[in-house]
């Protein structure tokens, strides 16, 4: 009887359902094998705007980029899209191998970020660069010698606690716009995210 009871308590335990997310929002996170990085990766789905804006096949997203290596290091980083990604995943940063000793030359495009909300900031132009893996996702380019960006994304997602509104542009291929509230939400309780300064 004892033990019967001690089973039925396991099982319910490992069936538990997990909290549901919002309309709108994904959630992939795992561990890159090769390299040991645990990631999580929590998606927003936007909409394009302007006259000539078209509705995609598949939604613009906006995904919060959370890492840790296999020593602890942990690493936020801003991706997005204008629609039409549709395999959203990790790629581990580039390595050098034998076969691959230098690392891949990425197309930059100078992004216009604003943050709207109960009231505006003014805009500002900043490089994002596109993944050598999937040319249509654009990531924040990281501040150092390769980049002209002064300011780490951490930066501007404290923007995003008061104007959770954010308008991207991206000279001639559109504007898209993300709601980040309830995306914001999920980064803040994501074990892995603490480097986004939410």
């Amino acid at each position: 009887m004892h033990v019967a009871l001690i089973v039925i308590t396991l099982l319910a335990q490992a069936t538990t359902t997990p909290t549901p997310l919002p309309p709108g929002i994904t959630r992939l996170d795992g561990k890159d094998a090769p390299s040991g990085i645990q990631y999580a990766l929590i998606s927003v789905e936007g909409k394009l705007t302007g006259p000539a804006a078209q509705v995609p096949s598949v939604p613009p997203t906006l995904t919060a980029q959370c890492t840790q290596t296999p020593d602890g290091k942990q690493k936020f980083e801003l991706l997005a899209n204008l629609g039409g990604v549709t395999d959203l995943a990790f790629y581990p940063p580039w390595h050098q191998t034998r076969e691959d000793l230098y690392p891949p030359i990425l197309q930059r495009a100078t992004v216009t970020m604003e943050f709207l909300g109960y009231t505006r900031v003014k805009p500002v132009k900043r490089q994002w660069e596109y993944l050598a893996q999937s040319p249509n996702e654009m990531r924040y380019a990281t501040p150092g010698m390769a980049s002209a960006n002064m300011e780490s994304i951490s930066f501007y997602m404290q923007y995003l606690k008061a104007l959770p509104l954010l308008r991207l542009t991206v000279p001639g291929k559109g504007t898209v716009e993300f709601e980040t509230s309830k995306w914001q939400t999920l980064i803040r309780a994501e074990p892995l995210c603490r480097q986004s300064a939410l």
